[in-house]
């Protein structure tokens, strides 16, 4: 769980890091940085800056357009984001470059299994993406200079595994930020989710999966992340909530009402199963105006659920429940390359959270 001694390794996709520390609020917060160029002069070649165009491909698919941007933002830091614009599952920004003799490799976040491995020939990229039960082939053009990055990922490390801070570039506006509570059902989808709604200016922080949960436990794990999002760049604090899935979403409900109730703008519940207990919190937190929205997939998505919680949110005609019946409980569908979200998603949960 996220502990008040919660460590932050910042991974901005560095070439050649080094590590410092600075403190954030109360917390002890270790960013990794990176050398000067001065310090990298010689060590090795740095990996070539610009926007690269072509395609993707698995056997029997029809090709994909594909980009990818490498980028140099100051000395001694590198950036790379692949996006694939017609299956947004597959676009992500890198944790980490690591290039060596004309060998690219890129790793997405909080999912190991999905790796690029490219190698430079001229002004192209020749390679493949490796996803968790696929190899995808991968050619690329130098188009020009790169675009402007779209986010940027932190890795806070922690007992019990890395949580990650998910924050886009562009900050000058305030806007919302999410605490995101995945349960281990859920948490293979979590870094695609984060993805897709740190694209659309939202920040997200995703906290470790959790094999059970209670109020009790999730509390204190909760408050620490509601701070780092409050401290974090470009977050309105007024509009900073909780999303969480199966057991940890009815935890929330709970942790969110009593005496030292925890306080967010608004709360996603996933799939949650309702008890008496659960119903009577959500009732509390309808009487408080908190903002609600009920995701169900896979087999939890009812209309008898559906029906079960627009009662338990006060039975109004437009109350927020969603369910998708062609989705499994990660609001996923299986695809021959990579999954994809269900039928009106990320739209249908962005454009929500846009609204509050």
């Amino acid at each position: 769980m996220l502990t008040p001694a919660l460590m932050m390794r910042h991974l901005p996709t560095c070439y050649n890091p080094t590590k410092w520390v600075l403190g954030l609020m109360w917390l002890v917060i270790a960013f990794a940085g990176c050398q000067s160029q001065q310090d990298q002069a010689g060590a090795a070649t740095p990996p070539p800056v610009g926007h690269y165009e072509g395609s993707i491909t698995l056997a029997g698919q029809p090709a994909m357009r594909a980009a990818l941007d490498i980028r140099h933002p100051s000395p001694g830091h590198y950036e790379a984001e692949l996006t694939v614009p017609t299956t947004g599952t597959l676009s992500f920004v890198a944790d980490t470059i690591f290039f060596n003799d004309n060998q690219l490799r890129l790793r997405r976040p909080a999912r190991p299994t999905q790796v690029l491995n490219l190698t430079l020939d001229g002004d192209f990229w020749r390679g493949s993406l490796d996803l968790d039960s696929a190899k995808a082939e991968i050619i690329l053009l130098k188009r020009g200079m790169p675009t402007p990055s779209t986010y940027r990922v932190e890795e806070l490390a922690q007992d019990g595994g890395s949580a990650w801070l998910f924050s886009p570039s562009d900050t000058g506006t305030p806007g919302a930020a999410l605490a995101l509570l995945p349960d281990t059902e859920t948490a293979p989808a979590a870094a695609l989710w984060a993805d897709a709604l740190a694209r659309e200016g939202i920040i997200v922080l995703m906290l470790p999966a959790v094999d059970s949960a209670s109020a009790p436990l999730e509390t204190p794990r909760l408050q620490v992340a509601l701070n780092v999002l409050r401290a974090t760049p470009g977050a309105d604090t007024a509009s900073i909530g909780v999303w969480a899935a199966g057991m940890r979403a009815a935890a929330l409900a709970e942790s969110m009402t009593g005496p030292g109730a925890l306080q967010a703008a608004f709360v996603i519940i996933q799939n949650v199963s309702l008890s008496s207990g659960t119903r009577t919190a959500l009732r509390e937190l309808r009487n408080q105006k908190v903002p609600i929205l009920a995701l169900y997939g896979g087999s939890n998505a009812t209309p008898q659920q559906a029906l079960l919680m627009r009662n338990a949110l006060g039975g109004r005609r437009g109350a927020p429940v969603r369910t998708y019946r062609g989705a499994g409980p990660d609001l996923l569908v299986p695809n021959a390359l990579s999954t994809r979200f269900g039928p009106g998603l990320p739209n249908e949960v962005v454009a929500w959270l846009h609204s509050q």
